[in-house]
């Protein structure tokens, strides 16, 4: 499944990314259809922009309502099945969006601070960016907030976007910084 997000969704883009979703940002307006590929299997569009006039809607065309990242990810659970079983958590670069490949950990040395050097045997590293990935707290944080997302996905229809958040606040992935 191939998601152009319009650049307003930032914030959904890079979680997609870290769901394992090739996601890609890209400029584009109920003015500027001209921007929109022609339809292809397992390709979408994804826009918070709700005035789109309905007659230039199209099937591969995603509204948005919510205005927070994890009401997004779960109106597209609702509308495309992005259950965990089709999530590949961080397999992306949350950044060029380019899959990761391991990388040795002789190789992550001078790379990464010394003190994860010692500690750590698994790295995934970019090809484009060159970026170096570990287990550290950042990404069980990230975990963390992916499994309370899989139970909200889980939890019956009282839970959708428009519940809004939690008692007692926001949301999980709406207060925590995303990036890797």
């Amino acid at each position: 499944m191939k998601f152009y997000v319009e650049q307003t969704l930032g914030r959904l883009l890079k979680w997609l990314r870290l769901l394992g979703f090739d996601a890609e940002p890209l400029a584009f307006s109920s003015r500027r259809q001209d921007r929109l590929r022609p339809l292809r299997p397992g390709v979408y569009y994804l826009s918070g922009q709700t005035s789109w006039p309905a007659r230039q809607r199209r099937p591969d065309l995603i509204i948005l309502t919510s205005r927070e990242v994890e009401g997004q990810l779960l109106e597209l659970h609702q509308r495309l099945q992005l259950t965990p079983a089709t999530w590949e958590p961080l397999g992306r670069c949350s950044q060029c969006n380019t899959p990761l490949r391991p990388l040795p950990a002789d190789q992550a040395e001078g790379r990464v601070p010394d003190y994860v050097a010692a500690q750590t045997r698994q790295f995934h590293e970019c090809p484009d960016c060159r970026r170096v990935f570990w287990e550290g707290s950042h990404q069980r944080r990230i975990r963390r907030q992916l499994a309370e997302l899989a139970r909200r996905q889980a939890e019956p229809a009282a839970s959708t976007p428009a519940a809004g958040p939690p008692e007692g606040g926001q949301m999980p992935l709406s207060r925590t910084r995303a990036g890797c």
